[in-house]
């Protein structure tokens, strides 16, 4: 227990050293820069609340260095889009990057609707439809399971990775012309078929 300690690392130093370092750094923080600003502003809130750009560079050295870990533990060069999507939220979130200027109770949960709205812009650039223009009944659960989950519990990457992997599921599903029910298979006897 006793060697656990706390080490204060200046920012600008640290910031200097991943713009320095990775070209996909400076440019993932432009994009998320211009992309919560917007959000700020289509919800005309950028008198209210604004892009705190230190702790949205601290959330992205943290995205960069969990990624990195991955990709040494897998072996692998690359991460898929919907990892991309997943841990940029969970960063984002966690450091709390879009700060208030005052004290309001309808901005309570801003990070997690900024949150909220690029999960749900990922998800329809997959699609032909922009997902937040449909009318479906399962979609509107979806969306408001995303959003309690968002506000109310424990967030990790992995979860909301496992989220959009079982959007993306349900998709494919809603989209075959065939019930492909039978296939999933029972709880209690995996080689049991569902029956109707």
């Amino acid at each position: 227990m006793n060697s656990i300690h706390a080490e204060y690392v200046p920012v600008e130093p640290r910031l200097k050293e991943y713009l320095e370092k990775d070209d996909k750094f400076a440019s993932r923080y432009d994009a998320l820069y211009t992309s919560m600003c917007s959000f700020l502003k289509a919800c005309n809130l950028q008198d209210k609340a604004f892009v705190d750009r230190i702790a949205l560079g601290f959330a992205l050295i943290d995205y960069f260095e969990d990624i990195d870990r991955l990709k040494r533990f897998h072996n692998i060069e690359h991460v898929n889009s919907i990892k991309i999507v997943s841990y940029t939220s969970y960063w984002l979130l966690r450091r709390g990057v879009i700060q208030v200027r005052e004290s309001d109770k309808d901005l309570i949960y801003i990070n997690e609707k900024f949150i909220f709205s690029y999960i749900l812009e990922f998800l329809s650039k997959k699609g032909k439809k922009r997902i937040l223009e449909r009318d479906n009944v399962g979609l509107k659960s979806f969306e408001d399971s995303l959003m309690y989950h968002l506000k109310y519990r424990l967030i990790s990457a992995t979860n909301l990775e496992i989220m959009i992997i079982a959007f993306f599921a349900g998709e494919i599903y809603e989209n075959e012309e065939e019930d492909l029910s039978f296939q999933i298979t029972s709880y209690d006897d995996p080689n049991k078929k569902p029956t109707e």
